[in-house]
């Protein structure tokens, strides 16, 4: 039986991109869950489009990423924060 691990990070540093996915987590991620709890807006974009679509999320909004099936992943997602202010809130299996 495989055993699931919740990882938490917290983002801090404004204006910059971070990438949650197999190239910094070393493995595919199967749910993440993101918080914005800074002054400003920020991004997050989809990698099976190489980062050109993204979504905004206000100061005070959070999402979750589920993936549709049992053994399917999400894509590669790359958060970017605004600037100011900043406080991102991660977590993910």
């Amino acid at each position: 039986m495989a055993t699931e691990t919740l990882v938490f990070t917290t983002l801090t540093n404004a204006s910059t991109s971070t990438k949650f996915g197999s190239s910094t987590t070393g493995y595919a991620l199967a749910i993440c869950t993101i918080i914005n709890n800074g002054d400003n807006a920020i991004t997050i974009a989809n990698g099976n489009d190489s980062f050109s679509t993204s979504i905004s999320l206000a100061s005070g909004q959070g999402i979750t990423f589920e993936a549709e099936d049992v053994g399917t992943t999400l894509p590669e997602l790359q958060i970017t924060t605004g600037s100011g202010t900043c406080s991102v809130s991660v977590a993910h299996n």
